[in-house]
């Protein structure tokens, strides 16, 4: 078998003998050929190798990074806050610093265990940001201002308000009793001028509140103005202001209007 495959590589080579003295171009070509589909064979290796790598290198870099918070709508903004929220807590704390030891005449933004500061109206939806003591907790998501109330599509008055228990057994919160067994009772702002049974609660689109407040982790980018994953926000936000109210603390929601940085000043700090 050997010699087999011998005499077949000298006649190969015999014949290419005789192919380049009676036709050299041909040989040439040949060669090119030869050249072209080596670097094509390297090319496709060394891209196949670059993808290989890359895939490894995502493996390990997912192993090393902790769990992101993952939302499955491609339009929703990052869950992150604003980039202004990161120094507005400082601003609010430098704010009520500043007030009190020069008492500057303005609004305190820090009136409430809670505090809401609205920031956008778009006629039909308000957007806005929630404090608890100070610390940026959570999105909200309310109706729109309007002059004269439209019965389940106005927003309440800014203003302080209580923050405590409706301890009525209504359809809604048997609802949420079923959906959550670590919740109580609804926690209601109490005291609105004309308006009664305003709650903080789950929900996303204006549609979901007849005038209360919609706390959520996310806000999307899309329209209708949307706040996403307010399950996850409602549940440590009710945790919290239900621990505090069977401690027998008074707890106190703070809410501004879109004008809070003229009114606190707080542009100047």
């Amino acid at each position: 078998m050997k010699r087999f495959i011998g005499l077949l590589v000298i006649a190969m080579v015999l014949v290419l003998i005789l192919v380049f003295i009676t036709n050299p171009e041909l040989i040439s070509k040949i060669w090119l050929y030869l050249v072209g589909f080596i670097g094509y064979i390297v090319a496709l290796a060394e891209k196949g190798f670059q993808s290989i790598k890359k895939t490894f290198k995502n493996v390990e870099k997912t192993k090393e990074e902790p769990t992101q918070k993952t939302v499955t709508s491609t339009s929703l903004a990052p869950i992150d806050p604003l980039p202004e929220v990161a120094h507005l807590e400082q601003k609010i704390q430098q704010l009520e610093a500043k007030m009190d030891s020069a008492n500057i005449e303005g609004q305190s933004l820090a009136g409430g265990t809670v505090t809401v500061l609205r920031y956008m109206d778009d006629g039909e939806t308000t957007l806005g940001l929630l404090f608890l003591r100070n610390k940026f907790f959570a999105y909200t998501l309310e109706d729109t201002f309007r002059m004269e109330k439209v019965k389940h599509e106005t927003r309440i008055p800014a203003g302080k308000y209580l923050l405590d228990f409706n301890r009525q057994l209504t359809p809604m919160t048997e609802r949420y009793r079923n959906r959550m067994p670590w919740f109580d009772f609804h926690l209601e702002i109490k005291e609105v001028p004309d308006f009664s049974q305003i709650y903080i609660h789950i929900g996303n689109t204006h549609s979901d509140t007849s005038g209360c407040i919609l706390i959520a982790d996310g806000v999307s980018a899309g329209l209708p103005r949307s706040i996403v994953q307010s399950t996850l926000a409602y549940e440590k936000f009710y945790k919290i202001i239900h621990g505090l109210l069977q401690s027998n603390e008074q707890v106190t929601i703070q809410v501004h209007d879109e004008d809070w940085i003229e009114k606190s000043k707080i542009a100047a700090i």
